[in-house]
């Protein structure tokens, strides 16, 4: 059941043409706490139906006049996330196939000897219903966000940098983003360029960390034949490359004290000189650089040029971690999740509201990055069609402890399930998914067995 939800939040429809049936079904889930209706005949049902809000019908088959199978359908037509349970003594494949097609979540089989079995089913169903429902809510908050070049916002701090962005966006200016990595600086410099004059030119983006400052003057300014040792031929740099375009300097504090000098004359005259040539060249290029340093606090210790700093400083912006926009943690979770899944050749998966919750009180140090990493993990450790917190990589542990109200043990309908999971998932390992033997080891009917493995999420 839902968190923060209680039985008597749900209303049941018990449909069966024996009173006696009815009469048992509701005295037990009166007792339970849900609010109970119940109706003998097909057009007594339907009538409830539409004057009641039904969230869970419990649906016998073979009723007079008209069938359960046409009862289900007319249901499902009508309120599509109406939980519906057929209970029948039929045990034929195809009827069970065929109400499962029709939209049932579930088919108990008559007698049922343990009512509690019911209460299990109920609660499981709405369980997965909210989370269903959860995620379709977060696929229109998805769909009403603001997206650009996979950014995916809609915290006010995110949505402040978004309209600096589209600000900044129609200017030559220069612009200096900072933030912790995985933040996303080049995603902010690529959707800069994307919503500028020089969309239709080339965005560069260079990480001057990762490239040794030996060759990061003439891999930016290009060089002549012979400029120096190995220059074998003439080399034209991303500067020149980029002209008419945008580049982005990352990791610009990263820079040695000498190509800050040049940078600061390129910033200064627009024009650059190649490597061992005379004759400079004009650009017609926007600069944006970015670093994940505290880079005032580098001016002040004399490792940044201030000039320089003064000259990249015009519009800044500044990207918050991850922690610090935990509202756009449901969203970022569901585009990626659908990326990552797609990319992977994986099935949709829908991601708990557990594992939301992980991630809401998890610090993300690595941010968006880590983010994506951990879902990349867990898709493939997922085999059920849901990611639950038992999928998520070891650095997780203790927020699956805190998770759990504290160390309280699981509700035994919870213990159940995780037991059947693990069962009946090793059970279609070991018979390589033939349901004839798997029933057979496990003491199940093949179309009990057929209903189980759905319920519970299992591919055959």
């Amino acid at each position: 059941m839902p968190k923060h939800q209680k039985p008597s939040d749900y209303c049941i429809l018990i449909i069966d043409d024996e009173p006696e049936i009815t009469y048992m079904f509701s005295e037990y889930l009166s007792e339970v706490g849900y609010k109970i209706f119940i109706a003998n005949t097909a057009s007594a049902s339907q009538d409830i139906f539409k004057q009641e809000t039904i969230d869970i019908v419990l649906l016998d088959i073979n009723m007079p006049k008209t069938s359960g199978s046409k009862l289900l359908g007319d249901f499902k037509k009508q309120k599509p996330e109406v939980i519906i349970i057929m209970v029948s003594a039929i045990q034929e494949v195809d009827m069970v196939v065929k109400c499962m097609h029709m939209g049932a979540y579930d088919y108990l089989v008559k007698p049922i000897i343990e009512l509690n079995q019911i209460k299990i089913r109920i609660e499981r169903a709405l369980s997965e219903r909210a989370t269903l429902l959860e995620n379709k809510s977060l696929k229109k908050k998805l769909s009403q966000s603001v997206m650009m070049s996979n950014i995916i916002a809609q915290s006010p701090v995110m949505d402040s940098v978004m309209k600096s962005v589209q600000t900044v966006a129609q200017y030559d200016s220069t612009v200096l983003i900072t933030g912790v990595s995985g933040t996303g600086k080049e995603l902010i410099a690529q959707t800069i360029h994307d919503l500028s004059k020089r969309s239709k030119n080339s965005f560069i983006a260079v990480n001057c960390g990762s490239i040794p400052q030996t060759l990061l003057e003439s891999t930016l300014f290009g060089h002549e034949k012979g400029a120096f040792t190995g220059a074998i031929n003439k080399r034209i740099g991303l500067f020149e490359e980029s002209s008419h375009g945008t580049i982005l300097l990352d990791e610009i504090t990263e820079t040695s004290p000498d190509f800050q000098v040049q940078l600061l004359r390129v910033l200064e005259n627009n024009t650059i000189r190649l490597v061992g040539s005379p004759r400079e060249i004009e650009l017609d290029l926007r600069i944006i650089a970015a670093t994940n340093q505290n880079i005032e606090t580098l001016v002040e210790k004399g490792k940044f040029r201030e000039d320089l700093y003064y000259r990249l400083n015009v519009f800044r912006i500044a990207l918050p971690p991850l922690k610090e926009r935990k509202e756009d943690i449901p969203l970022l979770t569901e585009y990626y999740l659908h990326k990552l899944s797609k990319k992977m050749k994986k099935a949709p998966l829908r991601i708990s509201s557990e594992v939301l919750d992980i991630f809401q009180k998890y610090p993300w140090q690595g941010n968006i990055r880590e983010l994506i990493n951990c879902l990349e993990n867990a898709i493939i450790h997922c085999n059920e069609g849901i990611i639950k917190p038992h999928h998520l990589p070891d650095n997780f542990e203790s927020y699956r402890i805190e998770g759990t109200e504290h160390n309280k043990p699981d509700s035994y309908q919870t213990s159940i399930r995780k037991f059947d999971l693990d069962y009946f998932a090793d059970l279609l390992r070991f018979t390589n998914g033939n349901i004839t033997k798997a029933a057979s080891i496990a003491g199940y009917s093949r179309p009990h067995l057929h209903i189980k493995i759905k319920s519970l999420g299992l591919k055959e």
